[in-house]
């Protein structure tokens, strides 16, 4: 594992006024938002929301990591089923269409986003876009040669939830 170094401006949490405009502007966009006080309340407010037999795909995340849903979901014996577990238990060389179409069409997916504005739009960077098939729904945009950015400005109601988390996580 390599550290990132990062600007303190990228760990720097927002003060309350900001984070009261961000979580309306957003709200305002259509998504649905939960401000939550650190990694256990995040995990069980995404997991309260799941409903059981639920087939869910989790994104590479350090976030989804560190607070335990990417385990929560994935391993089996767990209340829903893993998209991701049942993705890779296929060969690639065979059957790799058969994993396009489970990674890309769970009943629900978790991921985590890069950044959003205080204007109500998330963000999301992958070098090679895997972390963007589940919500990239034709907004894709390619942000420099082999990165690929999704930015989602505004969503039908209730379609996707945003639970912030208020301390440092991730990069």
């Amino acid at each position: 594992m390599s550290a990132t170094a990062t600007h303190g401006g990228f760990t720097t949490l927002p003060d309350e006024a900001a984070l009261n405009a961000t979580v309306v502007a957003l709200e305002e966009h259509g998504f649905s938002v939960e401000v939550v006080g650190g990694l256990d309340a995040a995990r069980r407010a995404v997991l309260a929301r799941i409903p059981e037999g639920s087939s869910v795909m989790t994104s590479t995340s350090v976030t989804l990591d560190q607070a335990g849903l990417a385990d929560a979901v994935n391993g089996g014996g767990g209340r829903w089923e893993s998209a991701r577990d049942k993705m890779f238990a296929l060969d690639f060389a065979t059957r790799a269409q058969q994993m396009k179409a489970i990674g890309g069409q769970p009943d629900y997916a978790l991921g985590s986003v890069h950044a959003i504005t205080r204007d109500g739009t998330l963000v999301i960077a992958s070098a090679p876009g895997s972390q963007l098939a589940s919500p990239r729904a034709g907004r894709l945009r390619a942000a420099q040669p082999g990165r690929e950015d999704l930015e989602i400005h505004t969503e039908l109601p209730g379609r996707i939830r945003v639970v912030l988390i208020r301390q440092p996580v991730g990069y």
